[in-house]
């Protein structure tokens, strides 16, 4: 097939023409060789979702059906001007590549920080990156576009630029703990949507918490101190247990239908 490339025990693809679902995942630690697949070899061993997820998916990956795309604040210092924005594409990860070679670093959330005058610049700037991204991607034709992304940051900014470019009643995105440990655990849950959606399927946009890791988000979000301006701080509102669980329930629902 002339649009990918498997070369691998992983299939990547070469052109995004025949893809029904974009499945938007977070970077990892070889965004700095530009290669999201290769990431076993620069963080822990089991914790490479880009991997995981094409494993769940690898039928349709064949068919290029199933196209794989980051959030990635690397680009921020790569070249903050791309239009292309802080979403890279797997058939433009170079974009990511560190000239120097080097990991360039988990996103933590102290990055993101206000300066001491009370602006969230970095912030800011990751949300401005993103709505450039997201502007493309909605502009690439693609039916359906699910997002799991785990650092604080990337889920937050990526809320704000999916309400800000008009695209939240479509987007779906996916709310999970921000650290690593839990992220193959999300993969697995959240692989049967993409599927689904691949397949046909439309589900309504919007923020689902995964109601296994619920409790782990609720747990994290305890130990933040600044108070978020609304921007950011309107997606990070946590529903209840219980309306976790309807609205999970409804989703689940829909991939039988």
């Amino acid at each position: 097939m002339v649009n990918v490339v498997e070369k691998t025990s992983w299939v990547q693809l070469h052109d995004f023409r025949a893809v029904q679902a974009m499945f938007l995942l977070p970077c990892n630690a070889a965004a700095c060789v530009g290669d999201y697949f290769r990431a076993e070899g620069y963080s822990k061993r089991g914790w490479n979702t880009w991997r995981e997820a094409d494993a769940g998916l690898r039928d349709l990956r064949e068919k290029v059906r199933v196209g794989f795309a980051a959030v990635d604040s690397s680009t921020l210092d790569t070249d903050p001007d791309d239009p292309r924005g802080a979403i890279v594409l797997e058939t433009e990860m170079h974009r990511a590549a560190n000239p120097a070679g080097e990991d360039w670093g988990a996103p933590s959330w102290r990055w993101f920080h206000p300066t001491r005058s009370g602006r969230w610049k970095t912030l800011e700037a990751l949300t401005e990156a993103l709505m450039k991204g997201v502007l493309r991607v909605n502009g690439m034709g693609i039916p359906n576009v699910l997002a799991l992304v785990n650092p604080r940051a990337y889920f937050l900014a990526l809320a704000a630029a999916v309400q800000e470019c008009d695209v939240s009643k479509t987007w779906v995105l996916f709310r999970v703990p921000a650290h690593p440990r839990h992220l193959i655990p999300a993969v697995r849950e959240v692989v049967p949507f993409v599927r689904a959606s691949a397949m046909g399927k439309r589900f309504p946009g919007g923020i689902y918490h995964i109601p296994s890791l619920f409790s782990y988000l609720q747990e994290e979000e305890k130990h933040y101190r600044h108070s978020l301006p609304d921007r950011w701080g309107k997606h990070n509102v946590l529903p209840t247990v219980s309306e976790v669980r309807k609205k999970w329930k409804t989703i689940e629902e829909a991939v039988v239908q």
